[in-house]
């Protein structure tokens, strides 16, 4: 059963949801956390069907591994939104005594207010 414009009329207030999407932008400011999180130790694990980039001049080129996980020196891993909370989370209890763990939080944060909330 589907909702008629006068029905709908009548929820003005519904709660919109949609699915998060790695735009360029997204991409471009993720770099700037992954780069953080590189310096504090962190690693990607590979596994088949994970998203990542790799830049191309000013552009983003987007791929999913398959089987080729030998081959991501340098790539940008692109995980889910829920990796992304947990990375933060993660920091937050790490006991990290280091500015760079400092700004890779308040990066993280900031990244999930612009792109994910």
């Amino acid at each position: 059963m589907t909702d008629s414009l006068d029905e709908l009329a009548d929820f003005p207030n519904r709660v919109g949801f949609k699915n998060f999407t790695w735009t360029h932008q997204a991409i471009s400011d993720w770099e700037k956390v992954w780069d953080t999180l590189w310096h504090l130790g962190a690693k990607w694990e590979w596994q088949n069907i994970d998203k990542y980039a790799r830049r191309r001049g000013k552009e983003y080129d987007r791929f999913i591994v398959h089987n080729d996980a030998y081959r991501l020196d340098m790539a940008i891993p692109l995980p889910e939104v829920h990796t992304v909370k947990k990375i933060g989370n993660w920091l937050l209890g790490a006991h990290i005594d280091d500015n760079v763990a400092s700004e890779a939080a308040r990066l993280i944060r900031e990244w999930i207010n612009k792109y994910v909330e």
